[in-house]
């Protein structure tokens, strides 16, 4: 008997956020839709008490690559909070925005940069060696050896 292996997801689900409410309106990610909005991912919704939706909107690009697998390219929201009347989204890339509800004006704050390693390696406690930065000096006077390409 042979076993046919089932198909493997390429991306694991976008993470579940739930809703926050600002003086009774909830807030949602909602999925887009790549024909009408180009893109599946960074789009948040707006819905009165009677859940319907009052309005939406883009809140980051996300431009898709025609030759890549549509869903690895998607970011979804991987945090949604309300604090101070603002909306506090995160997305997968770490990429950090503030929506204003009453103005619908999204400002960003640039992906973490990673932190250069420290000095001390944490395994084995001492110093890390440090390569010198690699310099073209083919023509400095007394560099008599020869360029290996």
């Amino acid at each position: 008997m042979t076993h046919t292996p089932e198909p493997a997801a390429k991306r694991a689900p976008p993470p579940r956020i739930p809703s926050v409410f600002i003086a009774g309106v909830r807030y949602a990610q909602i999925p887009g839709d790549v024909e009408t909005d180009g893109q599946i991912g960074g789009f948040l919704a707006a819905y009165d008490a009677s859940n319907r939706e009052i309005w939406r909107i883009k809140v980051y690009d996300n431009p898709r690559r025609p030759e890549l697998e549509g869903d690895v390219q998607d970011v979804w929201f991987r945090s949604l909070r309300a604090e101070g009347g603002k909306l506090l989204i995160e997305n997968e890339r770490g990429l950090r925005l503030e929506v204003d509800p009453a103005t619908r004006r999204v400002s960003g704050h640039p992906a973490p940069t990673p932190e250069p390693p420290p000095d001390i390696d944490p395994i084995s406690g001492q110093p890390r060696i440090r390569r010198p930065e690699a310099k073209d000096d083919r023509n400095a006077p007394g560099n008599d050896q020869p360029v290996i390409r």
